[in-house]
């Protein structure tokens, strides 16, 4: 009897997810920007679906809110999460070598995006 052998599918995706907030601790007001590009394998094997994330690159910085340049100020109290193409991942991931603090306001082009405002 001849037996059928089933390869695993894959499908690769990439993302890149930032977010702004402003919060206030013992009178002084902070931002926290957090940045972070990731590539999600998705497998189906034997009819189930299975989902690996790789983090290339994460940063988190915190920083006083008369410190903070006016871009990083003026950017929205909210979180945005970008699928993006290969090509567009590895550019992010080579600004974000070169100058990290540059990639919170980048809006990347992308195939789709969520976007969860913060509330106040």
């Amino acid at each position: 009897m001849e037996q059928v052998l089933y390869l695993p599918h894959e499908r690769v995706n990439y993302f890149f997810l930032k977010s702004k907030d402003v919060h206030v601790e013992e009178g002084n007001t902070y931002i926290t920007c957090f940045a972070r590009l990731t590539r999600e394998v998705l497998i189906d094997k034997d009819k189930e679906e299975q989902k690996r994330i790789q983090t290339f690159w994460v940063d988190i910085n915190e920083l006083r809110f008369e410190q903070a340049s006016k871009k990083i100020r003026d950017l929205p109290n909210c979180m945005q999460r970008y699928e993006i193409t290969k090509e567009v991942f590895y550019n992010l991931y080579q600004l974000s070598k070169k100058c990290p603090e540059e990639i919170f306001q980048v809006i990347p082009f992308h195939k789709n995006s969520t976007y969860e405002k913060f509330i106040d």
